[in-house]
């Protein structure tokens, strides 16, 4: 006869000591916490009794307070209260009650995560309406374990003031020096309470918003923050493409994917048997329902864009990148950046919410794994956001892919590609706004003033972008004459414009503002100076007697304009030449300083006067910064096609050699060398100058008119014209797709096959069937026809044929170069620059 006894394998308190070494940050904490008072709100509603006043009260305590070992967490709501069961649950390590679908705080260990990691000791008190008291419990992790038992007394005390119903969370008791959370508490309190406050309205903005339901308020030490909001553009503003006509800048979805029945308590799929999971019965029918918008922001920049992706109206990933624009290779399982390609910097943001997607217990981040995290993913953005990925006849009209097809492209500032802008004249088309401006404006969004709030005032700067600005004339009041701007006396009747006193008290004349002497009394209207003065351009010592300086002919008692005061009133600031934060490698191995590079372009020349020959760039040099002013219409930029940037590196350079003077002697320490680091470091990785950069812009190019060309009539006749090498190169370029190739019989026919083709195969069937390339099919020109007469159309055919080619030559040609000399880079850019523009 066999027996058997009980075997008690309850834990020990140990492992809620080890449930604190779970890794979250401090912030994860605090929400671990708010999420538990926000679900009190939505089972207040289940049980038919909704709070009128829903508000999370969070109290944090300061730096200073901690170190003497003081202050506490405290986290407070207006909810409906526990009883002492829920109470207990809600304490016991693995507990859960909610379901898996309509709350955030998903997992009892959550509660004693949180609390374990800030403090030693946890006290949860909580009230009823109907309740004349109220009950607390002590959670004393130390003395738990020095007890060895899980037993806490629920002690019934008076209503603490102010708490007719709710629940109180307050942790204290900070961990010693030496244990792994100590640290903990530490950086929390060393957060600043706006940091808290402004990273709390993003993870909960929908919520504080309302959306989906009642309003919550949540306040930090007693202040709130206004829940975020993205910068995005309007959502009836909008781009044109010829593959998909009109893309609206904000694409709003709200699709029911499928629908799947489950265990309530932990997501389990049911079949009519009890869960698999839990034993439970009990199913419900779930609605796989992705819903939320994705836009394209105001502005851009390398960090902040990405997409907010919400469950039950919490974040659970802030910024997500990867997930939307990453392209993994099924058989490699490499991941490949899609987005952005043209540049460091994107513009794509968005909220979607995916409430039905399992998230991983720490509430990190969703079960990628899931299915139903790939049936959203696909959804939301397809498998691929380049078209030469896609297979043939396929498109991609998920709402990320519709936004990166209308507005990857960042060079074409305006309306094109809805980037704010304004006119170069020296480059004589738009170029992007100043940061400084961009700062500004987005400042003012954030205060909520109309216009900047609304994009009104924003979208004035992408229709003007092309726009020439025209200098206005000047007027003359007395006889209506137009002059040249900054005309001193008038053309038509010689009244004075600009004018100055006569420095002779009793005579009171206006003169003009460069007189020298008075027409009328005869007196020197230069400063009478009995003292050698200092010129304040060069600093140069003057004698008395000296009316301007001897050294740079800067007139006695003028500010020269080429001070810094005066440079920056005339000047804006050239974002795309201006770095913060610069760092060289030095010839000693080590890492310099970082130095902000400020550069500004003139309104005017440097030094309009003087007799002396006008100058490209100017800098004033502080520690840690360097401020370089450019003269963009200089003959320099203008004849001798000097770069900008060069100039700039240059300055920079000098800065640096001078810094680190005592490198002097050293090899590798000379202007030169420095210069090109600078180079390499600050503009070297922007795709468009580099060498590389060109090569996948041409690359991507071809891509794109391949894609174009499949279907041509021509393609047919033309496979037999392919060489020996550019049929292997096709061959190469199906395996590589993954394309069979028994399907190139097929393909020769439909034309397919130049998808796969190198860019000579391309560029030769341009030169044998030009006329097929136009009228839309890759080109916009029309192709001339016969109704201009025959000889005249052919003339035109021949020089419009010869313009295109020669660029697809020029592009083609490059691919080939390894290390391509500078001006074959630009000819290449200028040359890719043209057919994109064309396409």
């Amino acid at each position: 006869m066999s027996s058997h006894k009980l075997v008690d394998i309850q834990p020990t308190p140990n492992v809620l000591l080890a449930l604190t070494r779970t890794p979250i940050t401090p912030l994860d904490a605090l929400c671990e916490l708010i999420d538990n008072a926000i679900d009190s709100f939505r089972a207040a509603e289940i049980q038919g009794k909704p709070s009128s006043f829903r508000h999370v009260f969070l109290e944090v305590p300061g730096a200073s307070e901690v170190n003497r070992g003081d202050g506490y967490v405290r986290v407070r709501d207006s909810g409906p209260g526990l009883t002492e069961e829920q109470i207990a649950n809600a304490l016991r390590a693995g507990y859960s009650s909610k379901n898996a679908f309509d709350t955030l705080g998903l997992f009892g260990m959550g509660f004693n995560i949180a609390t374990g990691k800030l403090g030693r000791v946890t006290k949860l008190i909580s009230a009823r309406a109907e309740d004349s008291h109220a009950l607390q419990v002590t959670l004393d992790l130390p003395k738990l374990i020095d007890q060895g038992t899980f037993e806490v007394p629920a002690e019934v005390i008076d209503k603490p003031h102010g708490l007719e119903h709710g629940t109180i969370v307050e942790i204290r008791g900070w961990w010693p020096e030496g244990d792994p959370n100590n640290a903990f508490i530490r950086k929390l309190a060393s957060m600043g309470k706006n940091v808290i406050r402004e990273q709390l309205a993003r993870r909960y903005a929908t919520i504080l918003r309302g959306e989906g339901g009642h309003r919550t308020k949540i306040t930090v030490n007693g202040e709130s923050y206004p829940a975020f909001e993205h910068c995005v553009w309007d959502a009836s503003r909008f781009v044109e493409r010829p593959e998909h006509g009109r893309i609206f800048a904000r694409i709003a979805f709200d699709q029911e994917l499928a629908k799947s029945v489950r265990c309530p308590r932990d997501g389990t799929l049911m079949n009519g048997q009890p869960c698999g999971r839990c034993g439970g019965m009990e199913a419900r029918e779930i609605k796989e329902r992705v819903w939320g918008w994705v836009g394209i922001q105001r502005y851009d920049d390398p960090n902040e864009y990405g997409i907010d992706l919400i469950r039950n109206g919490r974040a659970i990933r802030i910024g997500e990148k990867y997930a939307f624009f990453e392209y993994i290779d099924e058989n490699t399982k490499k991941a490949e950046k899609e987005y952005p390609i043209d540049q460091q910097y994107g513009r794509i943001v968005g909220e979607v919410h995916l409430d039905h997607i399992p998230v991983d217990f720490s509430k990190q981040d969703f079960q990628r794994t899931s299915d139903e995290w790939h049936t959203a993913m696909e959804f939301l953005r397809g498998a691929s956001l380049l078209p030469s990925k896609w297979a043939a006849g396929e498109s991609n009209s998920s709402p990320v892919s519709m936004l990166f097809q209308g507005y990857r492209k960042v060079r074409n500032f305006g309306r094109a590609h809805m980037y704010m802008g304004q006119y170069n004249p020296v480059k004589g088309k738009a170029e992007r706004i100043s940061r400084e401006i961009e700062r500004d404006y987005l400042t003012r969004f954030r205060g909520k003033e109309p216009g900047y709030y609304d994009d009104a005032k924003w979208w004035e700067l992408v229709e003007s972008a092309n726009d020439k600005p025209i200098e206005e004339l000047p007027e003359c009041p007395e006889c209506g004459f137009q002059n040249a701007p900054r005309t001193e006396i008038c053309e038509g009747c010689n009244y004075v414009l600009l004018s100055k006193n006569c420095l002779k008290s009793d005579c009171g004349e206006q003169l003009a503002k460069s007189a020298i002497s008075c027409g009328v009394c005869g007196s020197s209207q230069i400063p009478e100076v009995v003292t050698p003065w200092t010129c304040e351009f060069c600093t140069k010592v003057n004698a008395a007697r000296d009316e301007a300086c001897l050294n740079c002919g800067l007139v006695r008692g003028s500010v020269h304009p080429a001070s810094e005061g005066e440079l920056l009133a005339s000047s804006t600031e050239w974002s795309d030449l201006s770095v913060t934060g610069l760092t060289i490698s030095l010839a000693d191995g080590a890492t310099s300083s970082p130095v902000d590079v400020v550069s500004r372009m003139m309104q005017r020349p440097i030094i309009p006067a003087y007799g002396r020959e006008p100058i490209p760039v100017i800098s004033h040099k502080k520690i840690g910064k360097i401020s370089v002013f450019i003269d963009h219409a200089h003959s320099a930029f203008t004849e001798l096609s000097m770069r900008p940037e060069d100039l700039v590196a240059a300055e920079t350079a000098q800065y640096f050699y001078d810094q680190y003077a005592s490198l002097t002697g050293q090899k590798g320490h000379s202007p030169g060398v420095l210069m090109a680091e600078v180079l390499r470091r600050a503009w070297g990785d922007l795709v468009a100058e580099t060498p590389e950069g060109v090569r996948e812009e041409i690359k991507q190019l071809f891509r794109l008119i391949a894609d174009r060309l499949a279907g041509a009539p021509e393609a047919e006749d033309f496979y037999s014209d392919l060489d020996e090498k550019q049929q292997r190169s096709l061959a190469e370029g199906m395996i590589s797709s993954g394309v069979d190739l028994s399907e190139l019989s097929r393909m020769k026919q439909s034309g397919e096959y130049l998808r796969y083709c190198d860019a000579t195969a391309l560029v030769a069937f341009f030169r044998k069937f030009p006329q097929s390339w136009f009228s839309g099919q890759v080109w916009r020109d029309p192709w001339p026809n016969d109704d201009l007469g025959i000889m005249v159309a052919a003339g035109l055919q021949e020089e419009l044929a010869t313009k295109y080619l020669r660029c697809l030559e020029d592009c083609a040609s490059y691919l080939r170069y390894q290390r391509p000399e500078p001006l074959l880079v630009i000819r290449a850019r200028a040359a890719a620059d043209f057919l994109d523009s064309k396409l």
